[in-house]
Order: C-alpha cells, then structure tokens, then sequence
C-alpha cells in the first residue's frame, strides 16, 4: 500500500512536470493524437502516468475496483470542460490501477485506486508516506518553477482525505493541475486534472466528485 500511496500522491504533479518540457519546446498547433479528448489547439502535453511505479509493499493487494468506473467518463468530461470517451486502463507494479482520459491532449484526467492489506497498515501508510510525498513535490516543483499546494481536508464517508493544486508558466504558456486524494477502509483512491491554456477543476467540484467515489467504494 505504501508505494500504492506514494505513486497516487505523485502521479499528476509528476505529470505537470513531465509537461513543463513539453510546454516549454514547443506549443505551435498540432492536431489532436487521441480520441479521448475535444481536439486540442497546441501540442500534447502529456501522456499516461508514469508505469515504472516504485516495487510495491508487502501491505498492497491486487484490487478488483475499476478505476473508470470510480470515475466514469462523463464525470471526468464534466470536471475537467471537455469530452473523454474511453479511459485508458492499466495494472501498475505497485498493486494498483489507473484510468487516464485524453492521453497525450492538453487535458489530461487520470484515476487511480489501490487497496491495502488491512485498516491499520492503510492508515499507518497513509500518514508516512503523505509526509514524504509532500517534501519529495514541493522540493520538485520548486526546481521546475511551480507553485504546489497541499492540504488535508475532511469529507464525509473518507477515513483520510487531502488535496493538491499546481501552477506554473512555461514559455507564457500556464500549466495548472488539480488533484484529490481519499482513504475508506483499506482502499485508496486518487484523481487528478492536469491542463494547458485554462483552469482546472474548481476544489468544490473535486469535493463533490470526491463524494461521489467514496459512495462506489
């Protein structure tokens, strides 16, 4: 479960990261690589979340949740002002799964859950690896130039919960990303939009989406 954590926590601002090349080598128009989203107006600037994820625990266990159904697409179109059809779906090495929307588009929305053994080492690794998590971001981001914001939240139904904001300007160009982050029980849950040229998700929404997950757990 810790890597599980880990690579949720990291995962959408890795991917702000990762964009800040892509942002900052070029943002001439280029036609849309992907179905999954509206057709973008300047190059892609990301892909699917990174699938190198760190050697998981012993305390993580194979989940059956599905991801794109947590968050399903036309809850991921709303949240994030564009149209996914199918999410991308994957099984990472750390026990978990994602759903990316509109990979490789200026708009990228990605899914995560992941399940511990039990309650006890879920909350244990929750607390630890949060506390690492954050010094490991924000010393990261303050490298590449970008404001990280992360705070713990209290929602109704969630064991643990927190959220993230990112922002930053590459070649005047802004990047900016919102994420979410929820404990219930053993399992684990996180979800994030990451977007060129606007705004992502407001806190409020990704509360009340955030509700929404916790009732399907």
């Amino acid at each position: 479960m810790k890597r599980v954590l880990t690579l949720g926590i990291t995962v959408a601002t890795a991917s702000l990261l990762a964009a800040c090349g892509a942002a900052g080598s070029d943002t001439s128009p280029t036609p849309a690589s992907s179905s999954n989203a509206a057709t973008p107006t300047a190059t892609p600037i990301a892909t699917a979340p990174p699938t190198a994820a760190p050697t998981p625990s012993q305390s993580a266990v194979p989940t059956s949740y599905d991801p794109c159904q947590l968050v399903t697409a036309s809850e991921a179109s709303s949240l994030a002002g564009v149209t996914y059809t199918v999410g991308k779906e994957e099984t990472n090495s750390g026990g978990g799964r994602d759903c990316v929307y509109g990979a490789e588009t200026l708009n990228v929305f990605t899914v995560l859950v992941g399940v511990a053994s039990d309650t006890t080492t879920a909350q244990a690794d929750w607390a630890a690896e949060e506390a690492q998590a954050k010094s490991q971001l924000e010393s990261a981001a303050k490298g590449a130039g970008i404001d990280i914001s992360i705070s713990d939240i209290s929602l109704s139904g969630a064991d643990m919960a927190a959220v993230a904001t990112g922002s930053g300007s590459i070649s005047g160009v802004k990047l900016a990303a919102s994420v979410i982050y929820l404990l219930k029980g053993t399992v684990f849950v996180s979800f994030s939009d990451l977007v060129l040229g606007k705004a992502p998700p407001s806190e409020s929404d990704m509360e009340n989406e955030a509700n929404t997950v916790l009732g399907r757990i």
